[in-house]
């Protein structure tokens, strides 16, 4: 019961966390206004988050579970593998556009343990998914490939390299501007677009 009990103060500093840098971003936010919303003291939460980059960290993690969960949702019921990959697109969008104030970016640029264990295991299952969608596309016959993995990882590779070069565009530690929301999106789709037809039937 102890145990549950730390469960759920732990997840309730996360949900408040996430609520205030989502409004606010996190370098603008303190400890000290997570733990007034929370009706608490700021020792509460160095019990359960050694800092603020600790706390910012669980709460990437959090999203980040969100991030990939909502784009094997679209996975769940395939009709078009094309219109599938840019469905995708539009769940990254939504994502991007809710949670624009999380400095999402910064991560790209962490190279501790941690940050690069989560961004493989995100991009794992992005390759997982990938790949069922384009055997999908084999399946009914909208594409014409014989290795559908291998493809898959290099057009994810290809997604995750317009993110680093958009990184090039705006300092790391500041907001996501729309302009560069759209910017990074239209290119994701254009490239998507290019990709698809390289694997459709002639």
């Amino acid at each position: 019961m102890h145990a549950e009990t730390k469960d759920e103060m732990r997840d309730k500093i996360l949900e408040a966390a996430l609520k205030r840098f989502t409004h606010y971003s996190a370098s603008k936010t303190t400890m000290n206004e997570i733990a007034d919303d929370l009706h608490c003291s700021k020792a509460s939460l160095y019990y359960y988050f050694p800092d603020k980059k600790g706390l910012h960290f669980a709460v990437l993690e959090k999203i980040g579970e969100i991030f990939i969960s909502e784009q094997e949702a679209e996975g769940e019921n395939i009709i078009s593998a094309e219109q599938t990959l840019l469905n995708i697109l539009e769940v990254k969008r939504q994502f991007l556009e809710r949670y624009c104030r999380l400095e999402l970016f910064k991560i790209l640029n962490d190279n501790s343990e941690g940050t690069q264990r989560m961004i493989k295991e995100v991009k794992n299952r992005e390759d997982a998914l990938l790949a069922r969608i384009i055997e999908y596309g084999v399946k009914i016959g909208e594409f014409a490939v014989d290795n559908p993995k291998q493809l898959a990882e290099l057009y994810n590779q290809a997604m995750f390299g317009l993110r680093f070069a958009a990184v090039d565009c705006f300092q790391i530690n500041t907001d996501i501007e729309a302009e560069h929301l759209e910017m990074i999106l239209a290119q994701q789709k254009l490239l998507t677009e290019i990709f698809v037809k390289g694997l459709k039937y002639r």
